[in-house]
C-alpha cells in the first residue's frame, strides 16, 4: 500500500509540474498572440516559436515519462528526460524562426503571421498529410509507445533526446501548418495538440493518423482548387 501511495504522489508531482509549464507556456501564447507583430525580429520569433512548441509538445509526451516517476530520484530524472526532449524542439524553433524571418522579410508572411497564396500553403498542407501516412510516422509512433509502456532504460537525459528526436521526425512537418493558419492562432494550435495526444493514447489500430493525413491532403485540394 506504502508503494502504491508512492507512486501515485510522485506521478502527480509530475503531472501537476507538467502541467504547470505547459499551461504558463500556453497562457505567454495566447498573450502573445495578440500582441507579437507582424515584421519581428528573428530572435523574438525564435522565443515565440520555443514557447508555442514547449506548449504544444509537453501534453503528448506525459505517458512516456509517467512511468519514471516512481521515486525522488527517479522524479528527477523525469524532470531531467524533459529538458533532453525539449532540446531538439528548441533547434527546431530556431529553423523554424529563421524560416519565419525570411519569408516576411520577402513579403509572403501577411499580418496574421500566415503565408499568402496558394500553392506553397497548399504543399505544406500536402506534405503533412503526407506524412501523417507514412512508414516514419507509425514507426515513430511504436517507438512513443514502447518508451511509454516502459522501454529499458538508458540516461534519462539521452532517452529524452531520442525521443525529442523521434518527436520532431514525426511532427516536425506537421508544425509547418502553423504557417498556413497563421503561427500564433490558438485554435491551430489545440487542434495539432490534440491530434498529438490522441495519436499517443488511443489504441494503434485507430487511424488517427491517417485520418489526420486524409483531411489534410483534401485541405491541400480545396487550397488549391479555392
Amino acid at each position: 500500500m506504502t508503494a502504491l501511495l508512492q507512486l501515485r504522489r510522485e506521478q502527480v508531482v509530475l503531472l501537476g509540474a507538467a502541467a504547470a509549464v505547459s499551461a504558463a507556456c500556453w497562457a505567454w501564447s495566447v498573450r502573445a498572440a495578440a500582441q507579437m507583430h507582424h515584421g519581428a525580429a528573428v530572435w523574438p520569433l525564435f522565443a515565440m516559436w520555443a514557447v508555442m512548441m514547449a506548449a504544444m509538445m509537453i501534453p503528448p509526451e506525459l505517458p512516456s515519462v509517467l512511468w519514471l516517476a516512481r521515486g525522488p530520484r527517479l522524479l528527477a530524472e523525469s524532470a531531467i528526460f524533459f529538458a533532453g526532449y525539449l532540446l531538439p524542439w528548441v533547434a527546431f524553433s530556431l529553423g523554424a524562426a529563421s524560416l519565419h524571418a525570411v519569408l516576411q522579410e520577402r513579403g509572403l508572411v501577411d499580418h496574421g503571421m500566415a503565408l499568402a497564396g496558394r500553392a506553397v500553403p497548399a504543399a505544406i498542407l500536402a506534405a503533412a498529410g503526407l506524412c501523417q501516412l507514412s512508414p516514419l510516422k507509425r514507426a515513430c509512433l511504436r517507438r512513443c509507445r514502447r518508451v511509454a509502456a516502459g522501454e529499458p532504460a538508458r540516461p534519462p537525459l539521452l532517452a529524452g533526446l531520442a525521443s525529442g528526436l523521434v518527436s520532431v521526425g514525426s511532427c516536425g512537418v506537421l508544425m509547418l501548418v502553423l504557417f498556413v493558419t497563421g503561427v500564433m492562432s490558438v485554435p491551430a494550435m489545440a487542434a495539432l495538440t490534440a491530434l498529438l495526444v490522441l495519436e499517443r493514447v488511443l489504441p494503434a489500430r485507430m487511424p488517427v493518423s491517417g485520418l489526420a493525413g486524409a483531411l489534410l491532403l483534401c485541405a491541400a485540394a480545396v487550397r488549391v482548387l479555392l
